[in-house]
């Protein structure tokens, strides 16, 4: 690299800055250097160290690399300026990079610091509620989970729903929005689900070769990589991030500074410029978990903006599952009713389609009461109160308060019985 036309005089000139989430990029053109600041960590002393890496402004690619270091941000970086003075340009001087650097503990000290700006909200602009990405489980950048026992299905349907977004393939109910999405997966390997998602595209008509989903095999909790993460999703333009699944994403330690840190990291792929959804697979141990949300715990239950419960049935020496995601959360909706799909493995295959829940025999009782009240009266058109009650295996109070309750039930005087008027 020569640094021919760089004729410099007096002392460098404040950087230009740039901030994404904890990354600083600080660029002296005068100087043609480049430092990256990021991986911040502050210690039970309020020291902050963080890992800097000074580049030649203009090199191509891989070739202007000056010196990379973790360093306490209020040190005196003696040793990083030995480096940059050996092996960086030769027209900028030890006062130059001791100027330099000083300039870069200025600047990013106090924008670390003080963390998120204050906003004023009557100066912005009121948009309402985020569009869904894929309507009707993954919100415009928020953190969507979908939690339930293991072994039951949930990696394979999530992968279904990046297979949609990534090619915009509408299916049933599923509506998405075309996008890049990154699958980091602490589970399986690269091969299995390049296999899986093959076999998802053939079962839906799509050919497989047009399917580019970012698929990254990960070992290190989420929070520790989050700056790394953060240069993919740039990278590959991404706007929704698959994690499967939340405990060995947290470092299997599930208490709430973990879990807290957890979507810090994942908020922190946001920028003003760029939202990006998450969808977090949760595993469960307990089949009678009623709480509402993954493990049990209340700080899974606060993360995420909307929460589905992931249940499935497998009839014994078949190739089929019958799977339901119950709402059990949501901040920005009113609670969806349950959602059923069959999933079918055929020879080079998996056909997934639409299942009507409310007709499942083990599915229906998550259905609202009026749901299954509505669907007997359509199966038995004179049918009474008495009759819908045996049928549905519920006291006949409840389902009289429930015909009372709701407008789509009316009755009739003269005929002596609850009628449906939405038929």
């Amino acid at each position: 690299m020569t640094q021919e036309g760089f004729e410099f005089i007096g002392e460098p000139k404040p950087p230009s800055i740039e901030q994404f989430s904890d990354i600083f990029t600080l660029k002296w053109e005068d100087r043609n250097v480049k430092m990256t600041v990021d991986r911040f960590a502050t210690d039970r002393r309020k020291n902050i160290t963080a890992e800097i890496t000074a580049d030649i402004l203009d090199a191509p690619k891989g070739e202007g690399h000056i010196t990379r270091a973790r360093q306490g941000l209020l040190s005196t970086f003696r040793t990083v300026i030995g480096d940059c003075v050996e092996f960086g340009p030769s027209v900028v001087t030890e006062k130059d990079w001791k100027i330099m650097f000083k300039q870069m503990q200025n600047a990013v000290i106090d924008k670390y610091r003080m963390g998120e700006p204050l906003i004023d909200l009557a100066e912005m602009s009121a948009e309402g509620k985020k569009p869904h990405i894929l309507s009707p489980f993954i919100y415009e950048g928020n953190p969507t989970t979908i939690f339930g026992m293991g072994g039951v299905g949930k990696s394979l349907f999530c992968l279904y729903l990046a297979v949609l977004l990534q090619t915009g393939y509408s299916h049933g109910r599923l509506k998405p929005k075309k996008m890049n999405v990154i699958y980091l997966d602490y589970e399986a390997d690269p091969s299995e689900s390049k296999y899986r998602a093959d076999q998802i595209a053939r079962g839906l008509g799509i050919d497989p070769n047009l399917v580019h989903i970012y698929y990254r095999h990960c070992s290190v909790p989420l929070v520790e990589e989050a700056d790394v993460l953060f240069r993919y999703v740039r990278e590959v333009n991404a706007e929704c991030v698959i994690v499967d699944s939340a405990i060995p994403a947290c470092g299997d330690a599930l208490d709430a500074s973990n879990v807290a840190s957890f979507f810090n990291a994942l908020r922190s792929l946001s920028t003003s410029e760029k939202q990006v959804a998450s969808l977090i697979i949760g595993h469960t141990t307990k089949a009678n978990d009623r709480s509402g949300g993954p493990f049990g715990s209340t700080v899974w239950r606060n993360g995420p903006r909307s929460i589905w419960e992931f249940k499935s049935e497998q009839q014994t020496a078949t190739n089929e599952i019958d799977v339901q995601l119950v709402h059990t959360k949501s901040n920005l909706d009113p609670l969806l009713k349950p959602i059923g799909f069959r999933i079918k493995w055929l020879e080079g295959s998996i056909e997934i389609k639409p299942l009507d829940t409310l007709r499942h025999a083990t599915f229906s009782v998550d259905a609202p009461l009026a749901d299954r009240i509505e669907m007997t009266m359509q199966d038995h058109l004179n049918i009474d109160v008495e009759g819908i009650s045996k049928k549905l295996d519920t006291d006949a109070d409840k389902i009289q308060n429930e015909l009372q309750r709701d407008t789509r039930f009316e009755f009739n005087h003269q005929r002596e019985k609850w009628e449906n008027v939405a038929l």
